[in-house]
């Protein structure tokens, strides 16, 4: 019995890249992933015979027989299923990947649910014109001229007004942080 352990793996480290193409060149659609799980299935039922007493004559051709059988296995299961790392044309990437909600990280969701709260909470509690123009050059993107324009202001007391509605937000998000 020790003999033929020594055999299979020898014939395991010789052959075991031999197997992998064997399966792919058998079966072209299939991840790089579920080929070497065949594989690996194969070389671990194998070994296992070894110790229960079975002499396998020609151990190369019962192995590659043993891979047959197990890609036929695959593919009367893979009819039923779909394999996570077959890659979409179309998209260029798995199927694993478009599954994946990157929004599901709930903590960071509420986290920063939280922080818009807490930054309306105090944007509201500015008075309103420092609040009109730190809303509409913060949020809205208008430039000062523009507002000084559009709202009959001058540039400086609009400045005046985001400068102050700045110093008020920072201080009561300070005491939230």
């Amino acid at each position: 019995m020790y003999n033929q352990q020594k055999d299979i793996v020898e014939i395991i480290t010789n052959e075991r890249n031999r197997f992998l193409q064997y399966v792919r060149r058998k079966i072209t659609d299939i991840s790089e992933m579920d080929a070497e799980d065949i594989v690996a299935d194969v070389i671990f039922n194998v070994y296992n015979k070894v110790d229960l007493q079975y002499h396998i004559e020609n151990v190369l051709a019962y192995m590659y027989r043993s891979i047959k059988n197990r890609m036929t296995d695959y593919l009367r299961q893979s009819s039923k299923q779909i394999s996570l790392d077959k890659m979409d044309e179309a998209s260029g990437i798995t199927i694993l990947e478009t599954l994946i909600d990157t929004h599901a990280d709930i903590e960071m969701n509420l986290q920063q649910t939280e922080l818009r709260d807490q930054l309306y909470a105090a944007v509201m509690k500015l008075e309103p014109k420092q609040r009109a123009v730190w809303i509409a050059t913060e949020i809205e993107g208008y430039t000062f001229k523009e507002l000084s324009e559009k709202w009959g202001e001058p540039i400086g007391t609009l400045l005046s007004r985001k400068s102050r509605a700045g110093k008020v937000l920072k201080k009561i998000l300070k005491d939230l942080v």
